[in-house]
């Protein structure tokens, strides 16, 4: 089930084993937060565990998993597997469910992680994965309510795509944002400009826009800022290449948006977004830009050519297409 389904699920049944997948954190953690609530544990030291660090035994799981409830009806046993962790006894868990306890509910917080891919049958699985634009727009006008604040249009759009649409961001930019216009109550777009941290994936669709329109000054702009964050800069042509990819995937491709987001592992409105930016270069040039990458990806494997001058050199031939 999607993770908007939740809650109303929870309303009428909770059931024993829930597999928490997808990226976004905040959704994830909100899931969590909605089943510890439909299971209304009381007796909290007692009742509810949580297992996360650097090894995990599944052993122990399953011993809290067996162990049955005090003064409280249920039980929750909550697995954190989406940091990074050395996994064992892997099988002990697979034999568990079987024939799991009817009185504890297991919740797997997996995110992206794949480790229990043959035994998702098990489970219930809550897909936390980037919501659509108009749920985000709901749950971000939500909270600002809460807080009696509004929000200009153009703000909550360039507040999303500044986020990459992933609420985990965008709930610690809105702090940062109402905090901000504490007295006017009301959040425009050059307070978003202002305040809000660009991702590293706008910072690449803003980079390929520019670079699109042949806005020269703006492109070196963009690529200054990036050269700051020195980790993010060197793996720069891995992600100017996955993008471009998608864009030719987009604008050759007959299937449906829904098809090609599965295809490419991203949710559909990074599919339509990815449509819009493909009509600014004809398929010849998205497939010449995807060649001189190509060949750019094998100097840098072969050491002839370092990142830093590697960045530059390809933004160069991509103006001059």
């Amino acid at each position: 089930m999607k993770y908007i389904e939740l809650k109303n699920s929870l309303k009428t049944n909770i059931l024993n084993n829930y597999l928490l997948t997808g990226s976004d954190e905040f959704l994830l953690n909100k899931s969590v937060e909605l089943i510890f609530n439909a299971a209304n544990i009381n007796i909290v030291e007692m009742n509810f565990q949580k297992f996360i660090g650097e090894s995990l035994d599944m052993a122990d799981v399953v011993k809290a998993l067996e162990t049955m409830p005090v003064f409280d009806e249920r039980k929750l046993v909550v697995v954190y597997l989406n940091v990074k962790t050395n996994v064992s006894n892997l099988n002990k868990l697979a034999d568990y469910l079987k024939d799991p306890n009817p009185q504890s509910i297991l919740v797997v917080v997996a995110g992206e992680n794949n480790d229990l891919k043959a035994n998702t049958q098990k489970f219930e699985v809550v897909d936390c994965s980037k919501l659509s634009e108009d749920v985000i727009d709901r749950f971000v006008l939500n909270e600002l309510k809460q807080t009696s604040t509004n929000i200009t249009k153009p703000a909550l759009k360039t507040l999303n795509e500044y986020c990459a649409y992933d609420l985990t961001k965008i709930v610690k930019e809105l702090s940062k944002l109402v905090n901000f216009v504490f007295d006017k109550k009301l959040i425009e777009e050059n307070d978003v400009k202002l305040l809000v941290q660009k991702t590293l994936e706008f910072q690449i669709y803003e980079l390929t826009e520019n670079l699109a329109k042949k806005n020269n000054d703006k492109v070196f702009e963009i690529l200054t800022v990036l050269k700051t964050k020195k980790d993010s800069y060197r793996s720069l042509v891995s992600l100017i290449y996955n993008h471009f990819r998608r864009l030719f995937y987009v604008a050759t491709s007959s299937v449906s948006k829904s098809e090609l987001s599965t295809m490419l592992g991203v949710k559909e409105f990074a599919v339509t977004i990815a449509y819009k930016q493909s009509k600014l270069f004809t398929k010849i040039q998205l497939k010449n830009i995807l060649q001189i990458m190509e060949q750019l990806d094998f100097e840098l494997k072969t050491s002839v050519i370092s990142a830093d001058l590697a960045v530059d050199y390809l933004v160069l031939k991509i103006l001059n297409i």
